[in-house]
């Protein structure tokens, strides 16, 4: 648990100074309350491949046991989200419980929790910070369904597809130099451990550094990035290690018309393996993203990545090339029907020979997810979600598995404002920042003082 304490000091430090310089911006004279309670009855089936990780490199997948479960089942998953704030600071927290019983199949009832919170604050008329952090414990079918459609990503999950317990806290703090200049520095801790055994946790931490020249339609600058990452392979008896990353990249960011942004980075990233043969790797890493953006909530984007990529699931540091499609379209504003999807498909492969100690993170994986919700009444919604998880190809003797969960359903929304509560914007990938949106909250007006007699 050493790794598991230091990791959550580090975040906490983090915390703390951000949230000290966040109390130096002027206190608004009043403060709103937006509240939101939801509540949703779902049913749907749901499908799982278990495999166990057999150790031996040189394996085949029929010496692998492995079975599959499937089941029919009806959930609830009641949520309150609340946001409060200024037109400088903006609080914004949110809780959801999922609770799963089986109509059939051999599954035992199941819950999942998530919990998120966050914070925009306009430090400056000219510096924009934000905090966020998330909180989830629960099975496949939840992690799988709890995330946004739209924010699908394809990633090799740990043989048995157990149940898991991860958290994350993030901080990031733009500061416009000048008419022309913008650097940002951001801070990231994560934690990922099965949850029948804590002891077992990955953690990471990661930070990065960006310095940007904004022209009329166009952003060029360069990225400093650093991690290091406590690992445990997914291997009875493997003992852990440490894995340190550092890159640098050059980036040119264009807005190609209102609608329409694309970026290209590329650089050279070093990584280093505290294990074995303590191998160190000097290797290209670059991204291209295409974006189209018709509002915050309206778009979709194609973005290709290569380069090292750190495994929380099982444990392993990995070349990894990953593409991804998604997109949020709105279908009928009137009758609040949207559609949003996400698509995505990644390959593993080892730095270095395949080994016991990589195989459950070298492979390829496939990803899909599709939202659908429609406005039935003022304060009723009916949603459909499909998501699937499939990987194969993977060394140690590990046969392909698959996760799909899919459910239709109704849910209920109540609110002490008309206003919905809408996820914490981040600032935008656009170069003019019209995909970005800072939160402002009005402030209540203030009652004069009625005079005395």
């Amino acid at each position: 648990m050493q790794g598991l304490h230091s990791l959550y000091g580090r975040a906490v430090i983090a915390t703390g100074v951000v949230g000290v310089v966040a109390g130096l911006a002027p206190p608004a004279a009043a403060q709103t309350w937006d509240v939101e309670a939801v509540a949703s009855a779902n049913v749907g089936f749901d499908q799982e491949s278990r495999a166990a990780f057999n150790p031996d490199p040189n394996g085949q997948p029929q010496d692998a046991q492995s079975d599959t479960a499937r089941r029919v089942f009806t959930e609830l998953r009641p949520g309150i989200a609340v946001r409060t704030g200024s037109p400088r600071v903006t609080w914004q927290a949110g809780y959801i419980f999922a609770g799963t019983l089986t109509l059939l199949g051999d599954a035992s009832p199941a819950y999942s929790n998530q919990l998120t919170g966050g914070m925009t604050a306009e430090l400056t008329p000219f510096t924009l910070l934000t905090l966020t952090a998330v909180f989830s414990q629960g099975g496949t079918g939840f992690q799988l369904s709890s995330r946004p459609a739209d924010a699908g990503t394809p990633e090799l999950r740990a043989a048995g597809n157990p149940d898991l317990i991860t958290a994350s806290a993030a901080e990031a703090v733009a500061t416009q130099l000048g008419k022309e200049s913008m650097l940002q520095h951001t801070f990231v801790a994560s934690i990922n451990a099965p949850q029948d055994d804590l002891s077992q946790n990955n953690s990471q931490i990661a930070a990065s550094l960006t310095l940007e020249r904004t022209l009329e339609r166009d952003g060029i600058g360069a990225e400093l990035h650093g991690g290091v990452a406590w690992l445990r392979p997914q291997q009875l008896g493997a003992t852990l290690f440490k894995s340190y990353s550092s890159s640098v990249l050059a980036h040119w960011n264009r807005d190609i018309s209102a609608t329409w942004n694309a970026l290209v980075n590329a650089g050279v990233e070093q990584v280093y393996i505290d294990a074995g043969s303590k191998p160190l790797a000097l290797l290209p890493t670059g991204t291209l993203a295409l974006r189209y953006t018709v509002s915050p909530e309206v778009g979709g984007g194609f973005t290709f990545s290569h380069g090292t990529a750190t495994n929380l699931q099982v444990g392993s540091v990995s070349l990894t090339d990953r593409a991804t499609v998604n997109g949020a379209i709105a279908l009928d504003t009137l009758k609040g029907r949207a559609l949003a999807f996400s698509a995505g498909f990644l390959r593993n492969q080892p730095l270095g020979d395949v080994s016991a100690l990589v195989a459950a993170g070298t492979g390829n994986a496939l990803q899909a997810d599709v939202g659908y919700t429609m406005q039935i009444r003022k304060n009723l919604l009916g949603n459909a979600r499909y998501s699937l998880a499939y990987q194969f190809g993977q060394g140690g003797g590990l046969p392909a598995t698959l996760a799909h969960i899919f459910f239709v359903g109704v849910t209920g929304v109540v609110r002490n404002t008309e206003r919905p509560i809408l996820p914490l914007p981040l600032r935008g990938h656009r170069v003019d920042g019209a995909d970005g949106a800072f939160p402002v909250v009005e402030e209540a007006p203030v009652e004069e003082p009625k005079p005395t007699p």
